[in-house]
């Protein structure tokens, strides 16, 4: 896991979250590991023992990021997989729509070895802002808890 680029901020009742990055994919990469830490506390504690590879495709950022967080939550939901190891390719634009891939490693969630945070029912697009400057990048995001 890379160092921690993102803060919890106060929300009356669900999970806001201030990401930075120097560039979009590393801003990506913490919004996932912000996710994760909501799941469960303790990123430390996965073990890197299942890859799965990710490819999204969407008309704008703001909708690349939504999709790409959500395709963690179905990980989560359905095969109870929780990661602490992204690598996100350059993210691309060709034509009207924009490609991300990325390279997830981690483990399936164990109550005896792992903490349970707090359950995230969606990813919002309420509050969900993407600023880019040269060489850094600035997210803000809501999970629905």
């Amino acid at each position: 896991m890379k160092k921690v680029g993102y803060k919890f901020l106060d929300h009356t009742a669900d999970v806001s979250v201030e990401i930075r990055g120097r560039n979009l994919e590393e801003a990506f990469e913490q919004t996932v590991y912000s996710l994760m830490e909501t799941i469960t506390p303790n990123l430390e504690l996965i073990s890197p023992e299942i890859e799965r590879v990710i490819t999204i495709g969407a008309e704008d950022k703001e909708a690349l990021l939504f999709d790409f967080l959500t395709e963690f939550l179905y990980l989560f939901d359905v095969d109870q997989l929780v990661f602490n190891n992204i690598e996100i390719k350059p993210i691309r634009k060709d034509q009207e729509k924009y490609y991300l891939k990325a390279i997830a490693k981690g483990e399936k969630f164990n109550r005896n070895k792992h903490e349970l945070g707090s359950e995230v029912k969606a990813i919002t697009y309420s509050f969900m802002n993407i600023e880019e400057k040269k060489n850094k990048v600035k997210i803000n995001i809501v999970f629905d808890i």
